[in-house]
Order: C-alpha cells, then structure tokens, then sequence
C-alpha cells in the first residue's frame, strides 16, 4: 500500500508539472519556481521544518516512552520551547529591521543545532529541567529562523508572481513536516532495532556479567511471582525492557545528531541566496 501510494503521488506530481508547462495560464509558473531565491527558500523551510522534530517528535517520544510521562506533563516540558517564542518572535522582527534576513536564519538555524546537540547528552535519567537549556536555545532559534525566513521569501515577492511564490514556500512549508515527521520517525525506529540487536548480541548466556544480571533480576521475582509465576522469565522480560529502554536511547540520541547536521548544512545552503529586491520590510543594503 505505502509503495502503491507513493507511486500514485509520483505520478500525480509528474503530471501536474506537464500540466503546468503546456497550460496558457499555470496555477504555478515554473519559470518563476527556477529563480534561485524562490527555490532555496523553499528548501529552506523544509529544513527549518526537518529542525522542528526536535521537540515536535523526539523529545515528546522520549519522554513518553522512557519516563513514562502524560500529555499534560510532556506540556509542561515543552512550555519553554512555545512560551519564549511570544517575545522572541517580535524581537526578530525588530532585529529584521537592522540586520539582513539571510544572517538572522543563520543564527536560528545554528541555535537549532545547538540545542539538538545540547540533547546529544541524553541518558534515560534525564527528565523536564535536563531539557531546559536546549529547549530555550532552541526556542531563540525556531522564533529566529522563521520569521526571517517568511520575511525574506516576502520580500522576494512581485505582484504578478505573488500566487507562485506564495504557494511554493507553502509546499516547502507542508513538505518539510511530512519528509521531518515520516524520517525521523523511522531512523528512530531503526536505530532502536539496531542498538537492541548489538546490545542483546553482548548478552551472552553464561558469562559472569549475564549471570549475575539475571540473578540480580530474578530475585526481585523470587518472593513475590507474578504473571506467569516463573521468576527466571519475569527477570529475563526485565532485561529486556532495559536493554530495549537503553536502545531507545540511543535512538533518541541519533536522532537529535541528525537535526544538528540537517540544520548545519542548511545554513551553507544559505551561501548560495541573493540580496532581495528592494522591499519596505527591510532597509536598503549593498548586494552581496
């Protein structure tokens, strides 16, 4: 069903791109998606999209698979990354006034690698006031790189390309929560499978470490059965739920390295964007 459907959307965006080629009046004008800065601005908010997982799908994740928490106590986590933004917001607006937009994504994008790899720490103690460093850093960062970026795809925009435009940076927008949510979701999956396979591989039957563990383990059950009533499989099933709990972990980890590379190599894509054309929403400047 998934590769099904995944051909039928091919298809389907092949045939609208020769639609747009051949009709007299395109919804979208292919020529005006070519220009260098609309493209890369697309891009860009697809990347900036990518960064958003962070605390949209990992941490929420974490947090619910390791520590076990309720929604209600995930929010009180994830607080500090919404709040800060309502002052954030408005000071990178006022920061867009003085300073070229393509600098102010660059300083979001950084602050949103940073606080992915503030999180690279990550052990299965970690709980709400662990994330509070990152969580701020990245909340400077997802105010920052948004409003520049909406800032300097607006800017790029003319009255007869207005509906192109408008509607691609809405695509790379849309794209890059649906690409962000269905990869990292799945590295993380993997990476958990993986780690669990290398860690179970090392537990090895007969070896001073595993005895000793499975000992540790079965006693807890010795005095007091439950479920099946055989202590030895109650304490293996507790093995198994830290190694997988540990695995995750990892998983976690990785997942939160692969945000800070995505968001680093945005900012080099930044290189590649031209000054706008001039625009009231930011002062004149010389072209770069």
């Amino acid at each position: 069903m998934v590769s099904g459907l995944f051909a039928g959307g091919g298809l389907l965006v092949v045939a609208f791109i020769v639609t747009e080629l051949i009709t007299e009046r395109p919804l979208i004008r292919l020529r005006v998606v070519a220009k260098r800065n609309i493209w890369l601005s697309a891009v860009l908010i697809s990347i900036y999209g990518f960064g958003v997982m962070a605390t949209a799908f990992v941490l929420p994740d974490y947090l619910t698979r390791v520590q076990g928490l309720r929604e209600l106590q995930i929010g009180d986590v994830l607080n500090w990354v919404a709040v800060p933004q309502f002052v954030f917001v408005p000071l990178a607006a006022l920061l867009l006034r003085r300073i070229d937009a393509r600098i102010l994504v660059a300083i979001g994008f950084a602050l949103i690698a940073c606080a992915a790899w503030l999180n690279t720490g990550l052990t299965h103690d970690w709980a709400g006031g662990d994330f509070l460093p990152a969580a701020i850093v990245g909340a400077v960062g997802l105010a920052f790189g948004i409003t520049a970026l909406i800032v300097f795809g607006v800017a790029n925009i003319t009255p007869a390309e207005a509906p192109t435009i408008a509607a691609v940076i809405q695509i790379g927008r849309l794209f890059g929560n649906e690409i962000g949510t269905a990869f990292i979701q799945t590295f993380v999956r993997v990476r958990e499978q993986v780690y669990s396979n290398l860690t179970g591989l090392h537990f090895i039957a007969g070896s001073h470490r595993s005895d000793s563990a499975m000992a540790t383990a079965t006693a807890l059950f010795a005095g007091h059965p439950i479920g099946a009533g055989d202590p030895t499989l109650q304490g293996l099933a507790g093995i198994s739920g830290l190694i997988r709990r540990e695995a995750y972990v990892l998983g976690y980890i990785d997942g939160f390295w692969i945000i800070a590379w995505v968001m680093t190599a945005g900012i080099l894509l930044l290189l590649l964007l031209r000054t706008p054309p001039p625009n009231p929403l930011t002062p004149p400047r010389s072209d770069l």
